[in-house]
């Protein structure tokens, strides 16, 4: 007969990194934020991105 499973490693661990290294407070944090909250996150880690990959005006 199969001995029981431990429990996920997440739920014995505080650690604030799950076994990926993913930052669950980034997650739990991203989690508390409203569906329209969330959006204009990651739009403004897109503006951000795009601001960086756009040349100075007159730099071509």
């Amino acid at each position: 007969m199969a001995e029981p499973l431990d429990p996920p490693a997440q739920e014995q661990d505080d650690s604030p990194y799950d076994e990926n290294g993913v930052d669950r407070s980034l997650v739990r944090w991203m989690l508390s934020l409203s569906p329209t909250e969330r959006l204009a996150q990651v739009q403004s880690a897109i503006d951000l991105i795009m601001s960086v990959r756009e040349p100075p005006d007159g730099a071509r």
